[in-house]
């Protein structure tokens, strides 16, 4: 860390004259070079020895060691340059966010692996394939991986609504019955909306194909094909990351799957994309 950012670090914690000495030098850092400890002393209107204790504290022999490293980081500065112990301490920084994510979104889908065996996952995906209409019914979080995942069975032919509107979700629900399924998506089990819809589709038939957390709740009681989503808090101040990237791995397991199992598919996948770059 440069002598300058040293400073601004530590600025609240100096006396009321050391914080003197610092503002005057973080205003003039380019014409400190020209300056004696006497005459910084001067213009600052503190004692001599208050100089040399002031660069003491920031861990400097005196104050000809301390304008030597103010000059070197005006002169870094003004090239454009970082000092390197800031672009280390900024690269480690990023390195360490990184990995830590890194890490707990794969621990978050080995285990997610584990939850849903190949029973579930082919079970499910029967379901989709020889469904009429599909709904998919998320809120919160689990919105933007059931827009994705309709995206994608919309592009290999399948009749899909998702809409995040309760009101449109219940009516559209209502008209579902036998040879119909939905998918739930709700990462709690708990919502109370989401539960009547999946009541509501159990009352008419419909196949109910359910992601949620291991735990027992309504709505993974409700479904027919029970799939699960983890959610590592560890550290990680937006949970969602980690409970998102897990959801979104089972949806894209599915829809691999049904490519594979589907040749059919695998061309109108081929035609909306062509479609697309046309």
């Amino acid at each position: 860390m440069s002598c300058l950012l040293k400073m601004r670090a530590v600025r609240e914690e100096l006396s009321v004259n050391e914080k003197k000495i610092a503002d005057f030098i973080l205003n003039n850092a380019a014409l400190i070079r020209d300056y004696s400890s006497l005459n910084l002393a001067a213009s600052v209107g503190v004692s001599q020895s208050s100089i040399v204790k002031f660069s003491q504290k920031l861990n400097y022999r005196g104050f000809t060691d301390l304008k030597l490293a103010i000059h070197e980081a005006v002169v870094k500065s003004e090239s454009g340059g970082r000092p390197n112990e800031t672009i280390h301490a900024v690269e480690e920084q990023f390195d360490s966010v990184s990995r830590q994510l890194y890490n707990m979104k794969r621990e978050a889908l080995i285990t997610t692996m584990e939850l849903n065996d190949e029973t579930r996952i082919l079970s499910a995906v029967k379901i989709l394939e020889n469904s009429q209409r599909i709904q998919i019914v998320a809120l919160g979080a689990g919105s933007l991986v059931a827009r994705i995942f309709a995206s994608m069975l919309i592009q290999v032919g399948k009749s899909v609504i998702s809409d995040v509107d309760t009101y449109i979700q219940l009516s559209s629900i209502a008209t579902f019955g036998k040879g119909d399924a939905v998918v739930v998506i709700s990462f709690s089990g708990q919502s109370a909306k989401m539960v009547q819809i999946a009541r509501q589709a159990k009352k008419a038939g419909v196949s109910i194909i359910s992601l949620t957390n291991y735990s027992a709740n309504p709505i993974r009681s409700l479904a027919d094909v029970q799939l699960f989503s983890v959610n590592q808090n560890g550290g990680l101040e937006v949970p969602q990351i980690i409970s998102s990237a897990s959801q979104q791995h089972v949806v894209d397991v599915l829809f691999s799957l049904m490519l594979k199992r589907d040749g059919k598919a695998r061309e109108l996948l081929a035609l909306s994309r062509k479609a697309v770059e046309e």
